[in-house]
């Protein structure tokens, strides 16, 4: 269990779309049931390595530009702020320069996860929620704002459409000018209240075993 008014902070720049080796992580976490409340993440590319395990996220604040929560952790984030520091994007222009999430899971026998609910989504650039790191890659999105800086495809398959049919993207009562799912990715899904109830709280983690209330 985590609090701190002080940042997880890497202060490398910010890389170029696609450079190599330009990764500079502020923190991993890899060990099961860990819980952080109104903690920040600064960096740029992969700022949170959220590697595996089971982890609650509360009221914190998590700021990069490309993959900047990334791993194959099984984790919840509630009530927390995603903030994009990708270049702005002049008007008119449709590329993309930023993701928020990279998640890795590799196989359906890995059960793992990122589930956002009751976040917010803003910065500059234009990213996506996610891309498909490995082929079973796991996100949802529920009850979240989103700004404009997201793409209207929402979603990357990491150029690969064979992972079209095992990732499992999903969007639940989202709002903001981001949240038109009108030309989302044909794999991304819009959930019904029965497929959104698994990941919308503490049990989507077991929390109700070991997440212990913050004093």
């Amino acid at each position: 269990m985590f609090e701190t008014l002080d940042p997880y902070q890497n202060v490398a720049p910010i890389p170029v779309p696609g450079a190599v080796g330009a990764q500079a992580v502020a923190i991993r976490i890899s060990g099961d049931q860990a819980a952080f409340w109104g903690c920040g993440f600064f960096g740029a590319q992969d700022t949170l390595h959220d590697d595996r395990g089971r982890h609650y996220f509360k009221e914190c604040f998590i700021q990069g530009s490309i993959d900047f929560v990334f791993g194959n952790g099984k984790s919840l984030y509630e009530n927390c702020q995603l903030n994009s520091m990708a270049s702005p994007v002049p008007a008119g222009v449709k590329s993309i320069n930023g993701a928020i999430t990279a998640h890795g899971r590799a196989s359906s026998d890995e059960n793992s996860g990122y589930s956002f609910v009751n976040c917010s989504v803003g910065g500059t650039g234009r990213v996506w929620l996610g891309r498909a790191w490995r082929p079973f890659s796991r996100v949802v999105f529920s009850y979240t704002f989103m700004s404009d800086i997201i793409s209207p495809e929402g979603w990357n398959d990491f150029n690969d459409p064979t992972r079209d049919q095992t990732i499992f993207y999903g969007e639940y009562k989202c709002t903001g000018g981001g949240a038109n799912v009108t030309l989302r990715a044909p794999y991304a899904q819009i959930l019904n209240d029965t497929q959104a109830s698994p990941f919308l709280n503490i049990s989507y983690i077991d929390g109700e075993q070991w997440l212990e209330p913050y004093k």
